[in-house]
């Protein structure tokens, strides 16, 4: 018998845990079975507004500010280690699996980046990295980076664990008061975080948790209050936020997503080549950012990749959430599996055809095989599917592949095989994408002191230890100009 039960919903308001005041009509679902589960909760207008004025008054008094950074350091690394707690990391995979869908094997794994980023800031801290000393005409010059103020940190219902950590322990190392609202679908496991925050004695107001949807961000998200916005997830919801940003001119973070490709050239190693792309079309049940949109493959070796695919495909897993043996699960809910089957019945109807050969479950959850659509025209595959499915265009020529790689107004991810390295990063330059991977395909970043950077309409900004936290921050500078007169 799998789990079936989660956690009460809690909010956490002016250092104070409650319930939401609002039980919604939408029921949460599991997504292997379909039984219901659990109520969806919301915050309502009085508990956003206890958020924003505990937050307004903790910026304003600087307790947090000007509490020394190795003391924020100190508390971060405390967070963390009630993170690495054996039970909690077990509480978090489960939830995440159970409500996400993404298997447990999986989940288990992106439990254990979360106190990783609460120790990754508190190791920029005690680097010095928010306070430098630069060299003047009449001395030493000040460098120090200060919070713009309240931030809101929006996390999505894919990954919402490694994600809203990332933000909470960025705005957290910089200074900033900071109000976490996740995805209404997966807000469990950030209340696990929140109770680790609030053990760790944090001030008043410096971290707060609210529950809800899109409402109720909107209700933070207009307030002047609020100094900052990080906001991880659909191109709509960007646009929602930048919307009410415009006359602000308030720091904007936004990862919206991709559409991404997956160059093949000739001389690939077509083995590694086919792990990849069965690896782009099932991680996190192809329900992340950096998944897999499109394969762009040379003519050449296009039939012999998609025999490989096929077979790397048929040897996937697919089941329960919570069988430890399962490699992949199903969508999240009815809107997201309704969302890709019309993406796939809409490629199928252009011309396109269906290579699946995963075999399905005998479960009755949203389930939906990793799947090639081959024989449709670049102009149909411009768009974002954000599931297991990816579209198949050839080419001939180096150029060409740039094209197709090239031809869509997502720029967050690429991939590019080849046996020849430099001439792999030679065309991989071109790429107008936030980052490249050369003959691999993994969740983690490159580097990671290197930027996680959005291109076009898949964001604004640059994501990564360092970058997040300063994202948080302005810069003062303060330095003498000229020496004041000779003293007698």
């Amino acid at each position: 018998m799998h789990k079936s039960t989660l956690p009460e919903p809690l909010a956490y308001i002016d250092d104070r845990a409650s319930r939401p005041a609002q039980v919604r009509k939408q029921t949460l679902r599991n997504p292997n079975t379909l039984e219901p589960l659990q109520p969806l909760h919301a915050c309502d207008d009085a508990q956003a507004e206890s958020a924003l004025a505990a937050a307004a008054r903790a910026h304003e008094t600087a307790v947090w500010e000007n509490t020394p950074t190795s003391e924020r350091a100190a508390l971060l690394e405390a967070v963390a280690d009630a993170l690495d707690a054996p039970e909690v990391q077990e509480t978090i995979a489960e939830v995440d699996a159970l409500t996400t869908g993404a298997v447990i094997s999986l989940t288990r794994n992106m439990a254990r980046l979360a106190p990783l980023s609460f120790r990754a800031a508190a190791q920029y801290l005690r680097e010095g990295n928010l306070e430098q000393r630069l060299p003047g005409r009449h001395g030493e010059v000040e460098y120090f980076r200060r919070p713009w103020g309240p931030a809101m940190l929006i996390s999505p219902w894919n990954g919402p664990t490694a994600i809203g950590c990332h933000k909470i322990a960025s705005a957290l190392a910089a200074g900033a008061p900071c109000i976490a609202k996740p995805s209404e679908w997966t807000p469990h496991s950030s209340v696990v975080v929140a109770e680790a925050i609030a053990r760790a004695g944090l001030p008043p107001g410096t971290f707060q948790l609210l529950l809800g949807n899109r409402e109720t961000a909107g209700k933070l998200l207009g307030d002047p209050r609020i100094k900052a916005i990080s906001f991880t997830g659909g191109t709509e919801g960007g646009r929602a936020v930048s919307a009410a940003s415009v006359n602000s001119f308030r720091p904007l973070q936004l990862e919206l997503g991709g559409n991404n490709p997956l160059v093949v050239f000739a001389d690939a190693d077509l083995d590694q080549a086919a792990a990849g792309i069965a690896f782009g079309l099932s991680n996190l049940n192809a329900q992340w950012c950096r998944a897999l949109g499109r394969v762009i493959v040379h003519r050449e070796v296009k039939q012999a990749l998609l025999e490989k695919v096929q077979h790397a495909l048929a040897g996937i897993r697919m089941g329960h959430s919570l069988d430890p043996d399962a490699e992949m699960g199903p969508q999240i809910h009815r809107q997201q599996f309704d969302s890709v089957q019309r993406h796939i019945q809409r490629l199928r109807a252009a011309g396109g055809e269906l290579l699946q050969s995963t075999t399905l479950p005998d479960l009755p959850g949203y389930f939906i095989p990793p799947t090639l659509v081959d024989g449709c025209d670049p102009g149909q595959t411009r768009v974002e599917m954000f599931g297991p499915v990816a579209a198949v265009h050839s080419f001939d020529t180096s150029a060409e592949a740039l094209a197709l790689a090239n031809g869509t107004d997502y720029g967050l991810a690429a991939y590019v095989y080849s046996g020849d390295e430099q001439a792999a990063f030679d065309f991989s330059r071109k790429l107008r994408t936030g980052g490249v991977k050369i003959n691999g395909y993994d969740l983690l970043s490159l580097s990671p002191t290197a930027p996680r950077a959005a291109w076009g309409m898949s964001g604004l900004g640059e994501e990564g230890t360092g970058h997040s936290i300063e994202f948080f921050t302005g810069a003062r500078v303060v330095g003498l100009v000229a020496r004041g007169p000779a003293q007698n």
